[in-house]
């Protein structure tokens, strides 16, 4: 079955698009002044995901180096950040937060549900999603252990959030109901993980690559086909295991 997850390649800065058209469409009082000043935050992000991208780490990123991809001198930074943990941790909150919070509003595993192959669609829409932001799935996966304190918390904050609210939405489901709530929350985590273990090696299949002719692109379609395959039986493995969970089992260490 040819993968349909390379027709959702979207441009990584559509998201950026969608922030300038909400400035641009805010109240008549909202002066050009501050539409410009929220346009130079958005740049500052999209610098750092972009040179993140190219293989920096975040810690490695200087200031001056930011400010001159950007194109401001760099006393303009302070404008709109205290400091480069200040900006990475505004990156992580205010852009990678939004994309959890659609990739986890359209999850088929929680609130939404259609009882039809949900493991499966719930997988597609996540590669869906690396396709679609590239550079912020790469981003949350390299600094979640990178060297940058502030940017790991906002990370582990954004993970929690998230494990926490799936976990509370799995409870709406009949064959988790059983389960307690922390047990729910431990397979929410567990489960995340396993999404996040994903990444790099999906993303490898996209750009590690020469995808020119067609004979590539066949070639990157169906490793992209068995790596969905593998993602989701591993996925099944784990929630179907779980169904049969008993949260009064004793956990002895």
């Amino acid at each position: 079955m040819p993968c349909v997850l390379l027709h959702f390649g979207i441009a990584s800065s559509h998201i950026f698009h969608f922030f300038l058209s909400l400035l641009m469409t805010q109240s008549p009082s909202s002066s050009s002044r501050e539409q410009k000043k929220q346009q130079t935050r958005i740049a500052f992000f999209e610098a750092v995901l972009d040179l993140c991208m190219m293989g920096q780490s975040f810690a490695s990123i200087s200031l001056r180096q930011v400010t001159r991809e950007v194109g401001v001198v760099p006393t303009a930074f302070y404008r709109h950040f205290d400091d480069m943990e200040d900006l990475g941790q505004s990156l992580v909150q205010e852009i990678l937060g939004e994309a959890l919070s659609t990739l986890r509003d359209g999850l088929q595993i929680g609130r939404k549900r259609s009882f039809d192959r949900q493991i499966a669609k719930s997988i597609r829409l996540f590669f869906m999603s690396i396709d679609a932001h590239p550079r912020y799935w790469q981003f949350l996966v390299s600094e979640r252990f990178g060297g940058s304190e502030a940017v790991r918390w906002a990370i582990d904050a954004q993970i929690k959030l998230f494990a926490q609210i799936v976990g509370e939405d799995l409870a709406l489901q009949p064959a988790f109901e059983h389960i307690n709530a922390e047990d729910r929350r431990l397979l929410a985590e567990a489960g995340l993980s396993l999404f996040l273990a994903w990444i790099i090696d999906w993303l490898d299949i996209t750009y590690s690559q020469n995808h020119d002719d067609e004979v590539n692109q066949n070639e990157l379609i169906a490793k992209k086909d068995r790596m969905l395959h593998e993602c989701t039986r591993q996925a099944q493995m784990l929630f179907y295991g779980a169904e049969n969970w008993k949260s009064s089992e004793e956990t002895t260490i």
